[in-house]
């Protein structure tokens, strides 16, 4: 994937990919953009559940964090997670979340 179509997909992993792992298996990504696609998603929901908790809009919350445990095994699937990246489970922040800002 050329550098134009991933800022693309960047800005929106969601809209263009339908679920964590089929990023994992995409063979047109690198592993590195894999990574990067993952990880702004991870963001993206965390972000989401920090709105979401402000609105206290448990069904959404709930949804979201399936979807954020997905992103991580995903991540994980990658190599990508640290052992405390595992032991925080799918809460609203990560360590990588200050990395997108």
């Amino acid at each position: 994937m050329n550098a134009e179509e991933f800022d693309n997909v960047l800005t929106d992993v969601s809209k263009h990919f339908s679920k964590p792992g089929d990023i994992a298996l995409a063979a047109a990504l690198t592993r590195d953009q894999k990574i990067k696609l993952l990880a702004q998603w991870e963001y993206d929901l965390r972000e989401l559940m920090v709105a979401s908790e402000e609105a206290m809009s448990g069904e959404s919350t709930g949804r979201t964090a399936e979807e954020l445990v997905k992103v991580q095994a995903a991540l994980d699937e990658l190599g990508a997670l640290q052992p405390s990246d595992k032991a925080a489970g799918p809460g609203k922040h990560s360590p990588r979340s200050s990395e997108h800002h």
